[in-house]
């Protein structure tokens, strides 16, 4: 005959598998057997929150937290609730008592970072941003947090940049690339912002870096070509222009630049034959990063 637990953590394994509707049925006969399984209750609660039933879900969460007042997972997910049924205020309240009630509940700060980045102002922003630092302190492996960390900050420093805030936008985008160092953007972005900030041969590494990651990544050819020009290495440039060129034969910059460099270094007649460039660019190709998905969590 199967435990309650048993028959419990089969149905957990259900939730975290997707399979909503076994993991339904199991947790409702777990609860005709016992109308007050605390756990039952919960997870119960939150399967309805993500199949939008989120009133319902707070229903049954609210009878697991009259069982157990002091379980701060419980408090938490109730807090998540509230988040997707837009009552802010509320969920915030919710994430505060749970991390009074565990300090060092990782997965909590990151939660209460989504809902304050959900309001969407700077304040908003600079505050989860602080939250899911302080997540990765206590577990640095969470990935929600990092991931979520690395595109606010990618985000905002590039926001930043382009304000002209130099200085912030490179503290943004040397943490971001030090939680993400295969992203190519933010590479390039933190070249950008380390030649603005007058750190023009740290910036040649930064778009060494980008480029190494996507090799056809014609902005970042061309800013390592007037980098290394920038730093008093002009033969240097002509080998990132040159593959500018050939990434867009037709485009002017890099042309343009190429030939600057090149009549720099006296060489006029290899600039002269730049002047016309080929009649048909090639097509461009954009890649996008797939969304994330997250999935409730276990109880500690």
């Amino acid at each position: 005959m199967v435990t309650i637990l048993e028959a419990l953590t089969l149905a957990l394994d259900l939730h975290l598998a997707g399979r909503f509707g076994e993991a339904q049925e199991l947790y409702t006969r777990i609860l005709d057997a016992e109308p007050e399984q605390p756990d039952a209750l919960h997870y119960l609660g939150v399967l309805a929150g993500q199949i939008g039933r989120g009133e319902f879900g707070l229903t049954l969460i609210d009878k697991a937290l009259s069982l157990r007042p002091e379980a701060a997972d419980i408090h938490a997910n109730r807090a998540n609730l509230l988040r997707g049924l837009d009552r802010l205020g509320e969920a915030e309240a919710g994430y505060r008592r749970a991390l009074a009630l565990r300090p060092d509940f990782a997965e909590a700060w990151t939660d209460r970072a989504f809902s304050r980045h959900g309001r969407g102002d700077a304040a908003a922003v600079d505050a989860a941003a602080e939250l899911l630092e302080r997540a990765l302190r206590i577990e640095p492996a969470l990935e929600p947090a990092r991931e979520k960390l690395t595109d606010l900050l990618h985000a905002r420093g590039r926001l930043r940049l382009e304000s002209g805030q130099v200085t912030p936008a490179l503290a943004d985008l040397i943490r971001a690339a030090a939680l993400d160092p295969r992203d190519a953007d933010i590479a390039f972005l933190l070249g950008n912002a380390l030649f603005a900030a007058g750190l023009r041969a740290d910036s040649v590494i930064a778009f060494r870096n980008a480029l190494a990651l996507v090799p056809d990544f014609l902005s970042a050819a061309l800013n390592l070509g007037i980098a290394l020009a920038a730093t008093n290495r002009a033969a240097a440039a002509l080998a990132p222009l040159r593959h500018a060129v050939r990434i867009d034969p037709a485009h002017p910059a890099p042309r343009d630049t190429l030939a600057l460099a090149l009549r720099a270094l006296g060489r006029g007649e290899e600039a002269d034959a730049l002047a016309q460039p080929p009649p048909t660019p090639p097509q461009a190709i954009q890649a996008s990063k797939p969304p994330s998905a997250r999935r409730p969590r276990r109880p500690r």
